[in-house]
């Protein structure tokens, strides 16, 4: 594995602290090289994919579409390559360690956001991987489109950025008084469950009504729980999804828009134009030429 030979990966200050890096693989950068440094913390998303992470000769870690990989190694610098098949999306942020303590830990001295900032000497090193909520999607979408030519543009995706780190290092709190009832464990389970069978019919998903049935929640526990656990309302993690698979299958460029709303579940398509539109700022039709 030869590092030199490859197109180094670039990330654009948004932010003292805090730099963004956008990837649209082709058929001459596909693979990218990326140097992570000790005193920074690194977040990428994979978009399409599978992408993949090769730390060496003998480690590689696939990261698949829709997921993310957090890497913090306080103790040495890394240097890895990305592989990813032509037309796939990746965004990575950058954020050095002092940026994190000034946007997680308050000025009081309490340690209570995240763990690994809360012991300045733990030298542990964190490699976390997860799924992607389509709720970031969504911002993460917004992001790989935003403009950067000018210092407004340039606050407004940093705005965005906060947003996405906010969502993605949220962590429900079963204590919390708001939501007494999601100290039950069981209660927990089953608003995973809501998700699992809202994104197993996404297209037609069903009633609040219906869906607190088949989990056996009430539908007040229901949409409370969802709003707490996934910070999102069912509703809104519907439409996400919904206009998620919507902007993939327009970017595409296979199906006119008539037949993307269909997909996706709308019988009217200007039910679905109109949802896109207050979604993302742009009709579908638009969207589809700015993507040839």
């Amino acid at each position: 594995m030869n590092l030199s030979e490859n197109t180094p990966m670039r990330f654009d200050d948004l932010h003292e602290g805090v730099s963004m890096m956008r990837h649209l693989a082709t058929k001459t950068e596909r693979t990218c090289d990326v140097e992570l440094q000790a005193s920074e913390s690194y977040l990428f998303f994979c978009l399409d994919g599978p992408a993949e992470f090769q730390f060496g000769p003998m480690y590689m870690r696939p990261l698949p579409a829709n997921e993310s990989f957090f890497i913090h190694n306080p103790s040495k610098t890394l240097k890895a390559v990305i592989n990813m098949s032509p037309g796939d999306r990746m965004i990575g942020i950058q954020l050095s360690i002092i940026h994190m303590h000034q946007l997680f830990l308050p000025d009081d001295g309490r340690m209570e956001a995240l763990a690994f900032l809360s012991n300045p000497d733990n030298q542990r090193p964190i490699y976390d991987q997860k799924a992607t909520e389509p709720p970031l999607l969504t911002l993460l979408e917004s992001l790989f489109d935003c403009v950067l030519d000018n210092n407004a543009n340039r606050v407004m995706n940093y705005g965005k950025l906060i947003e996405l780190l906010g969502k993605y290092f949220y962590t429900p709190d079963p204590d919390l008084v708001a939501c007494p009832f999601l100290k039950d464990e069981e209660t927990i389970r089953k608003i995973h469950m809501a998700k699992s069978l809202i994104l197993d019919q996404w297209q037609n998903p069903p009633t609040i009504a219906k869906l607190a049935e088949l989990v056996g929640l009430n539908e007040y526990r229901l949409k409370a729980g969802f709003k707490e656990v996934y910070n999102s309302t069912v509703y809104g993690y519907v439409m996400d999804t919904k206009m998620n698979r919507g902007r993939k299958l327009l970017g595409a460029g296979k199906l006119r828009v008539n037949d993307v709303a269909f997909e996706v579940g709308y019988t009217n398509p200007s039910h679905f134009i109109a949802a896109f539109k207050r979604q993302f700022g742009i009709t579908p039709k638009k969207y589809m030429l700015t993507k040839r």
